[in-house]
C-alpha cells in the first residue's frame, strides 16, 4: 500500500518513436490514401542549454548527445509516475550542441578536465497529438544511449540530467538527495472540457500547433550508477516446476520468487520487540537483490568492447560498488516507525504468455497490450532487517556509508491497478486480506493488517481499496533511485531474441547471432503470482475487473 507518486514502471524506453517534421499538410496524390492522416500535428520546439564539464570525443566527433524526452503530463516516468516510454523524443547530437569544441581524433574515448562550459542548440520534437506534456532531458556523455534496450536506455554515472523544470524550486532543494525536479507543463492544442469534465486538447486541423520557445536545461550531475542487481533464486536447481504461467515447467521460465494470490501476512504487533518485529517480517514473501552480476558474468558485463559496459567495477563515491540505501524522508503508510527507503523496489506485471511465444524474453509489460498497469511495491529494508529500518538507523543520503552489497525487500500482498488508457483515473488497490492474527502470539483474536485511513491518505483522491485476489502472472523486478535511474530484470542482456537463435548449451551466448548472454538477467528473474493456497478463495474474492481490463 503506497502512494501513486512513488510507484513506477521502470521500463522507460521500449520503442523509439519515429521523429517526423509536421508543420504543413502533406500533398497526397494517391486517392486511395486517407489525406486526414497527413494533417498538421503538434510541435514542441525551443532551445536546449547544457552547463557542465567539457564533452568527451573520439574519432573526430563529440560523443553522445542531449536526449529530449516528451511525456504525457498525466503519466510521467519513474519515480513519480508509470510511463513506460515517452510520447516522442529527439536527440541533439554532441557535434551539433558543441559545434566549436575541439575533438580527439583517436579511437579511444577522450574526456578532458572538469572545466565548465555552457552551450546551446535548437531542438524540435514532432509529431504530437493535442495534450499537456512535460519534457525531461539528459546528456549521454559517453555516447551509450540506446533507447530500444533496457540496459542502455537511462542515464549512467557521469551523465547530466535536466528538462523543462522549475529552476527556482530546484535551487530551493539543492542538496536534497531525494528531490525530483518539478517539470513544467507544455500545452499542445486548444483546451476544452469533455463529457467527464476532463480537459482535452485539440490541434487545429488547418494550422497545426507549435509550442515555441521552450527552454530545456541540462546541468545536474548524476553521480550514482544505475542500481544494477541480480535476484537471489534465479539459478536455483529445479526438478518439476510447473506453474500457471509456465504450465510445461520449462526450466528457463522457472520464477525466482513465487507468491500466492491470497498470501496472508501477520498483523503488526502492538508490543514491538526484536522477536515480534522479526515474526512480522517473516510473514512477508521477500526478494533479496544482490549488487551487480554474479562473479562469473562480471567480465562480459563490464568489458567496454562488449555491448553492456556496466559500471559495476568502480562506481562512485567509494569505488567498491554496491546499492545505495537511504531515507526518502518519511515513513511507510503502514507504520510511522518504519522509514520509507531508497531504492524503490517494485514488481510490474508482464504480458500473459504461458506458451512463451508472444514474449519469449519476458520483456513486454502487460500495459503495452492495452491492458491495465499492475504494480506491486515492496518495503525496502536496511541491512535486511525491518528492525533496522527506522529513521534513526537509515542513512540520510547516498554516501559511502549507505552502500550495501544487497537489499532485502518485503513484497506487499497488494497490487495497484492503473488504466493504461486513462492513467489520470483513480487507481484501484487490491489486497486479499484486511485482518489476521498478530505477530505477537500473546495478542488474541484477529487484528487489522494495516491502517486503512493511512493507506487511503497515501493514495490519490478517489482511489479505491478492494479486497480480492492478486492478478496471476509473471512480474518484472525493478529498482529505482530518485534521479530516475533504474535497473530492471529480466532485460535483453539475459536471453536471446528469436532472431538471434536459441541460447547455446551453457546459455552464455546466442547460436545464430553470437553475443554474450548474462543468465542472471534472464527470464527466470521474475516474481510469479500463483493460484491461491486456499481452494476457492479467489471464487469468493475475485481479482477486481480494474486489474484485468482498462476502464472505458
Amino acid at each position: 500500500m503506497t502512494a501513486v507518486r512513488t510507484l513506477f514502471l521502470p521500463t522507460l524506453l521500449l520503442l523509439a518513436p519515429q521523429i517526423l517534421p509536421a508543420c504543413d499538410p502533406v500533398a497526397v496524390d494517391d486517392a486511395r490514401n486517407d489525406k486526414r492522416l497527413f494533417l498538421p500535428r503538434g510541435v514542441i520546439r525551443g532551445t536546449v542549454t547544457y552547463t557542465g564539464p567539457r564533452p568527451c570525443s573520439r574519432n573526430g566527433h563529440i560523443a553522445g548527445g542531449a536526449a529530449i524526452l516528451v511525456f504525457d503530463r498525466r503519466n510521467p516516468p519513474p519515480p513519480v509516475g508509470f510511463a513506460q516510454q515517452p510520447v516522442n523524443f529527439v536527440t541533439v547530437p554532441g557535434d551539433v550542441l558543441f559545434a566549436n569544441e575541439p575533438r580527439s581524433t583517436g579511437d579511444s574515448l577522450f574526456c578532458p578536465g572538469d572545466d565548465v562550459v555552457s552551450v546551446s542548440a535548437p531542438f524540435t520534437v514532432s509529431p504530437l497529438e493535442g495534450g499537456a506534456y512535460v519534457v525531461l532531458a539528459f546528456y549521454d556523455r559517453a555516447g551509450r544511449f540506446l533507447p530500444g534496450f533496457k540496459f542502455r536506455n537511462l542515464p549512467e554515472a557521469g551523465d547530466l540530467g535536466g528538462g523543462f523544470i522549475d529552476l527556482l524550486d530546484a535551487q530551493k532543494n539543492a542538496g536534497n538527495p531525494s528531490y525530483t525536479p518539478a517539470y513544467l507543463p507544455i500545452t499542445v492544442g486548444v483546451p476544452s472540457e469533455d463529457v467527464d469534465g476532463r480537459t482535452t486538447y485539440t490541434v487545429p486541423p488547418q494550422t497545426g500547433w507549435v509550442a515555441d520557445d521552450i527552454p530545456v536545461t541540462i546541468g545536474q550531475a548524476i553521480r550514482t550508477t544505475r542500481p544494477y542487481f541480480h535476484v537471489e533464486g534465479w539459478d536455483r536447481a529445479v526438478e518439476s516446476a510447473s506453474t500457471a504461467a509456465n504450465p510445461k515447467g520449462t526450466v528457463d521460465y522457472v520464477p525466482a520468487i513465487t507468491m500466492t494470490q491470497d498470501h496472508k501476512i501477520l498483523a503488526p504487533p502492538r508490543n514491538a520487540t526484536p522477536d515480534t518485529i522479526l515474526a512480522y517480517q517473516k510473514g512477508f514473501r521477500a526478494a533479496k537483490v544482490v549488487w551487480g552480476v554474479p562473479a562469473a558474468e562480471v567480465g562480459e558485463a563490464t568489458d567496454p568492447r562488449k555491448p553492456y559496459g556496466l559500471q559495476i567495477s568502480a562506481p562512485p563515491p567509494s569505488g567498491s560498488g554496491g546499492l545505495f540505501v537511504w531515507s526518502r524522508g518519511g515513513p511507510i503508510p503502514e507504520s510511522a516507525a518504519t522509514a520509507a527507503v531508497w531504492p524503490l523496489v517494485a514488481f510490474s506485471k508482464l504480458v500473459d504468455d504461458p506458451s512463451h511465444v508472444l514474449d519469449p524474453q519476458s520483456l513486454v509489460p502487460q500495459s503495452s497490450r492495452d491492458l491495465p498497469m499492475v504494480v506491486i511495491q515492496a518495503i525496502t529494508l536496511n541491512n535486511d532487517l525491518l528492525a533496522q529500518t527506522s529513521a534513526s538507523a537509515v542513512a540520510a543520503a547516498p554516501t559511502a556509508n549507505a552502500l550495501r552489497a544487497g537489499v532485502t525487500a518485503l513484497i506487499r500482498p497488494a497490487a495497484l491497478c492503473v488504466s493504461s488508457r486513462r492513467p489520470d483515473l483513480p487507481p484501484t488497490l487490491v489486497t486479499p486480506h484486511t485482518d489476521g492474527r498478530s505477530a505477537d502470539p500473546s495478542e488474541a483474536g484477529d487484528k487489522k493488517l494495516f491502517d486503512l485511513a493511512a493507506v487511503q491518505k497515501a493514495l490519490p483522491a478517489g482511489a479505491v481499496v478492494k479486497r480480492g485476489c492478486l492478478p496471476l502472472g509473471r512480474y518484472a523486478i525493478s529498482l529505482v533511485y530518485p534521479s530516475g535511474q533504474a535497473w530492471t530484470v529480466p532485460n535483453e542482456a539475459g536471453s536471446c531474441a528469436p532472431a538471434e537463435g536459441a541460447p547455446t548449451g551453457d546459455r552464455t551466448s546466442c547460436s545464430v547471432k553470437s553475443r554474450p548472454v548474462l543468465p542472471s538477467q534472464g527470464n527466470r528473474a521474475v516474481l510469479e503470482i500463483v493460484p491461491p493456497q486456499t481452494p476457492g478463495f479467489c471464487d469468493d474474492h475475485p481479482v477486481p475487473p480494474e486489474c484485468l481490463r482498462n476502464s472505458p
